[in-house]
C-alpha cells in the first residue's frame, strides 16, 4: 500500500452529515466495528455544519464501548456552500463537504469517504490497503443509470465517450495526492463552471475533476444493487431514495439489517419507533421525488401533487 503502514495507523473513515443524520452515521460505524479484525483501530471523521450535545454524547458512548475507535468532529463553514446547486430532493449541502477533506485532514495520507446510506458487511482492511498507483481517487463505477443515459450525462459534463464515471458515495482518497492536485479548489471551480448541467450534485464535479486520475475498484466496495444475487459485498450502498433503510415505503426490504445495528447503537431508544414506522409503511406512505409528493396506500399510488417548497437545506 502506498504511503500507509497498516500496522501503525488507524483506518481513517470520513462522513459528511447534518445533525439529524448522526443516527445513521452511528449505525454505519457500528457495522464497521462489528466486522473489524483484532487489533484494528479506527478514526471516524465527521464533517458537520453544527452538531448537538446529544449527538456528541451518543458518539462518545460508542467510543467508550469500543476503545479501538474515536470520533473527530470538524465543524464546517456552511457559507462556503450556500450557492452550490442542490438537484435532488433528499440531498442537502453537506454532500459537498467531502470537497474539503484534503484540507481538513492535514495529518493523514488517505481516508475512506462513506455516505451514511451504507452498511458494512466485512473487513475494510483490504480496501484501506489498496494501492492506487498514480491515481488520486478510488471508486466503483456508478450503476444506478442505464448506459445510454449515463453516456448522455457524461457528454453533458464534457467527459470523453466511455469515460469512467464513479459513484461518489464510497471513495478511497489519496489525501497527499489530492493536496498536490489542488483537488478542493478544482472541485469548487468545476461546480461553478458546470452550473445547471449538474444532476448528481458533488458526484458530477468530482468525476470531472478526477478524470484521468481514477482507480476503478471492485463492485464489492460499493454494491448498489437492491438484491444480492448471490454476491457477498463488503459495503452495501442503498443509493436510491426508496431503497434507504429509513425509507418506510412498503416495498423496502433493507431495513432489518439497519435495525440490527440500530439496536446495538446509542440510538437504541429509537428502535421501536423505527420498527413501528416500517410496519405502518406497509399500508400508508408519503414521500417526495422530483418535486412531486406521492401518497401510497397498500403500495398503490392514490395521490400525486406538487410538493411544498423546501424549508432551507
Amino acid at each position: 500500500m502506498d504511503n500507509v503502514s497498516s500496522t501503525r495507523l488507524p483506518i481513517s473513515v470520513s462522513f459528511c452529515v447534518s445533525d439529524n443524520y448522526v443516527q445513521h452515521l452511528a449505525v454505519v460505524a457500528l457495522s464497521i466495528l462489528d466486522h473489524a479484525s483484532e487489533g484494528q483501530r479506527f478514526v471516524f471523521h465527521v464533517l458537520v455544519r453544527a452538531i448537538s450535545d446529544d449527538s456528541r454524547r451518543r458518539l462518545s458512548e460508542i467510543e467508550q464501548a469500543w476503545p479501538n475507535c474515536r470520533f473527530a468532529i470538524h465543524v464546517v463553514d456552511a457559507k462556503l456552500f450556500d450557492k452550490l446547486p442542490l438537484t435532488l430532493d433528499h440531498v442537502t449541502q453537506e454532500t459537498y463537504y467531502r470537497f474539503l477533506l484534503p484540507q481538513l485532514l492535514t495529518d493523514e495520507a488517505r481516508t475512506i469517504y462513506m455516505d451514511v446510506d451504507v452498511l458494512v458487511c466485512g473487513d475494510l482492511m483490504p480496501l484501506w490497503e489498496t494501492n492506487l498507483g498514480d491515481a488520486i481517487l478510488g471508486g466503483v463505477l456508478d450503476v444506478e443509470k442505464p448506459c445510454h443515459a449515463l453516456e448522455q450525462h457524461r457528454q453533458g459534463l464534457g467527459l470523453p465517450p466511455n469515460a469512467p464515471y464513479v459513484n461518489a458515495g464510497i471513495l478511497l482518497m489519496d489525501l497527499d495526492g489530492l493536496r498536490r492536485f489542488h483537488f478542493t479548489e478544482k472541485c469548487f471551480a468545476a461546480t461553478a463552471a458546470l452550473g445547471p448541467r449538474i444532476a448528481f450534485v458533488d458526484q458530477d464535479p468530482i468525476n470531472v475533476v478526477a478524470h484521468g486520475h481514477l482507480c476503478l475498484l471492485p463492485k464489492r466496495w460499493n454494491f448498489q444493487d437492491k438484491r444480492l444475487h448471490g454476491e457477498r459485498p463488503v459495503i452495501r450502498h442503498f443509493a436510491s431514495f426508496t431503497n434507504k433503510p429509513w425509507c418506510n415505503i412498503w416495498k423496502n426490504s433493507t431495513w432489518p439489517l439497519y435495525l440490527r445495528y440500530l439496536r446495538k447503537s446509542p440510538y437504541r431508544d429509537r428502535a421501536m419507533r423505527f420498527l413501528w414506522e416500517h410496519i405502518k409503511g406497509l399500508f400508508w406512505y408519503r414521500y417526495v421525488k422530483k418535486g412531486i409528493e406521492r401518497t401510497l396506500f397498500c403500495g398503490i399510488l392514490i395521490r400525486k401533487r406538487p410538493a411544498p417548497p423546501r424549508k432551507g437545506t
